[in-house]
């Protein structure tokens, strides 16, 4: 199971206001940020009947096929950008960093040029902060690099010694 993003409010501010100009600049009905797991970070707009949660595990999981493809057709790494267009709504992917993506849902009428520019503008906004959390979390020890083993056994020792004997060496007579 995926671990929980956890960001700090700063860059949900920043995120938040990312998300909104993207989508008003490009009159999307919604945009969305998602790590490459499919957990919703973000969204953004009218979401209306739409399952997010879904969609959202859906565009990672279209990702995740898309570099598989790139990657048998020998190139050297994945496709960035993903566009698929429906009858009435579009959806337009884009990786950002290596752990999120974005998507915007906008109706047929919009132009992709318009969607494209502005989107490749709201990745390099978002990939500045994908950065931070990328090194943050390769940069930041495990509980259990950090000493949390050793801790824990000191005190699961403490806890099972009774008069200066571990509870193990404790005999009972009845």
């Amino acid at each position: 199971m995926a671990k929980p993003v956890i960001l700090p409010e700063e860059q949900v501010d920043q995120i938040e206001k990312i998300l909104d100009e993207l989508r008003a600049k490009t009159r999307s009905a919604f945009v969305f940020l998602a790590d490459i797991s499919g957990q919703l970070i973000n969204v953004r707009g009218r979401v209306n009947e739409n399952d997010i949660v879904a969609l959202a595990a859906l565009t990672a999981s279209n990702m995740a096929a898309t570099a598989e493809m790139a990657r048998r057709m020998g190139e050297k790494g994945q496709f960035r950008l993903m566009f698929h267009e429906g009858e009435s709504r579009n959806i337009y992917l884009s990786q950002v960093g290596k752990s999120f993506l974005l998507a915007v849902v906008f109706e047929v009428e919009v132009q992709i040029g318009l969607v494209r520019l502005f989107s490749k503008r709201a990745v390099e906004e978002l990939e500045k902060l994908s950065a931070r959390y990328e090194d943050l979390v390769t940069n930041t020890p495990s509980m259990m690099e950090s000493g949390f083993d050793a801790a824990f056994d000191s005190a699961l020792d403490d806890i099972f010694k009774t008069n200066g004997k571990s509870a193990g060496d404790q005999i009972i007579i009845k």
